[in-house]
């Protein structure tokens, strides 16, 4: 950071040995008054120890007020809206009090002690010298001793040889005030950025912990969502398309029993049953397909997040079309962490349009470039939805999941002017890698339709 004034930087346009110069004359001016008041500090000392918890920290507080005003970089101690008071009392109980405070007060008396003595010495040299053509008369001389010689003022006549003696002194005097002060504003540098550096980096650490922590839960759920999936599929899918199966089976073998007075009835019976056992086991196949489609849905694993999202609008509880404005290579490395949340954002969308909203229609926009995709989802229905009201908690969900591979959910929705909702992501999460797919998403889903193909029974299509 320039060591040049903040203000200066903001509205001074003259030469940049003039805005040097003026802080040149700053500096010299603050360690002067520290000078100064060296005297009175050490008188109020002892007076005031007792409440150095108070004095420490309003004295280091002043210290960076005036550094900052200087250009240097000394950032407060108080947080941003934070109140005085309960900060002020509470600071000696955090760390910053004695790593930094204690020592800024205690490192400049001791600046403050030599801007005294060596200020005062060679400023009183100064000042005498100067001032002994003024102080001196014939009545009244002055006599100065110099080496071997002595001087005897009456006036001006007499006070040449002393001129040269005064403006170096006051030349020195100022250089030394210049050093003493430009060794406190670095002092007040590094007892103030240490809190800022080292909370960025516990930031900065933290973060890498979050996204880390992030990344795992993320690959976690997706690798039990797939488990999950699979063994549905392979399982308890199958199971139930093999009962179908074997009913359809049994349906054939009563229909071939005999149809006389004495088996009538009981071929009846054992037709309804079958037929009642079939229903159950076709609405048990087609609610766990329902299941299995809105933990994963194979179109999304197999072809990837547009056909998906063209097979979502047959089954969107109102009207909906599809737009996709995006090239057959972008769409391809859409990785697959990404296209699940979009896809089932975009589902919760479309549900809360029609229970919500009242929309009568909908429409998706999907956008996609080699840098990211979007998602838009508007409807005609009555607005009004705001992510920010207590019970908005759907929308607020759908941000954070859209948030959890770095993307971004904006909502428009004025009252009477339908919804649009815009999902904007990266083709790849932050914490993933270029192309990243899951490789456990090839469930056989061909087998199992011709299975079904072969059912006496029409059960519903997996």
């Amino acid at each position: 950071m320039s060591s040049m004034p903040f203000s200066v930087l903001a509205t001074d346009h003259r030469p940049a040995w003039y805005s040097r110069r003026r802080q040149w004359i700053g500096i010299i001016g603050w360690e002067l008054l520290h000078a100064a008041l060296w005297a009175p500090q050490l008188i109020l000392l002892l007076p005031t120890a007792l409440l150095f918890h108070l004095t420490v920290p309003l004295g280091s507080s002043l210290e960076r007020i005036v550094a900052r005003k200087l250009g240097a970089d000394a950032p407060s101690g108080r947080k941003e809206g934070e109140r005085k008071s309960p900060w002020l009392l509470a600071r000696v109980a955090h760390v910053e009090f004695w790593r930094q405070d204690l020592p800024l007060c205690l490192g400049g008396l001791a600046l403050s002690t030599t801007s005294f003595v060596l200020g005062g010495f060679f400023g009183s040299i100064a000042i005498t010298c100067i001032l002994a053509p003024v102080t001196a008369s014939p009545k009244n001389p002055n006599t100065f001793h110099l080496g071997g010689s002595d001087i005897t003022v009456t006036g001006l006549q007499d006070a040449w040889p002393l001129l040269p003696i005064g403006l170096v002194s006051l030349a020195l005097t100022a250089g030394v005030l210049l050093g003493l002060g430009t060794l406190r504003l670095r002092l007040v540098e590094a007892l103030s950025g240490e809190r800022k550096k080292q909370r960025l980096e516990q930031l900065t650490a933290e973060v890498g912990h979050l996204t880390a922590s992030r990344a795992t839960l993320m690959d976690a759920f997706e690798a039990e969502r797939t488990r999950i999936e699979r063994d549905l599929h392979d399982g308890t899918q199958q199971d139930l398309v093999a009962l179908t199966m074997s009913l359809g089976g049994l349906r054939l073998a009563a229909e071939s029993l005999p149809d006389d007075s004495t088996t009538a009835a009981s071929r009846t019976t054992l037709l309804k049953g079958i037929d009642a056992a079939q229903d159950r086991a076709e609405a048990a196949l087609r609610d766990l397909r329902e299941t299995v489609r809105g933990i994963r849905p194979a179109v999304l694993s197999e072809r990837g997040l547009a056909p998906a999202l063209k097979d979502l609008t047959g089954r969107a509880p109102l009207p909906t079309s599809v737009v996709v404005d995006a090239e057959e290579a972008d769409l391809t490395r859409i990785s697959q962490p990404v296209a699940t949340v979009v896809y089932f954002a975009v589902a919760e969308a479309l549900t809360n349009a029609a229970k919500h909203a009242r929309a009568e229609r909908a429409t998706i926009t999907l956008r996609c470039t080699s840098t990211g995709l979007s998602a838009v989802i508007t409807d005609d229905g009555r607005g009004g939805a705001d992510p920010e009201q207590e019970n908005a908690t759907g929308l607020r969900g759908m941000a954070q999941r859209v948030e959890s591979i770095g993307g971004r959910l904006k909502v428009s929705s004025p009252e009477g002017a339908g919804t649009r909702l815009t999902i904007t992501a990266p083709l790849t999460p932050p914490w993933g890698t270029e192309g990243r797919e899951d490789e456990q998403m090839d469930a056989p889903q061909e087998t199992v339709d011709q299975t079904l193909e072969l059912s006496p029974a029409a059960a519903p299509e997996v």
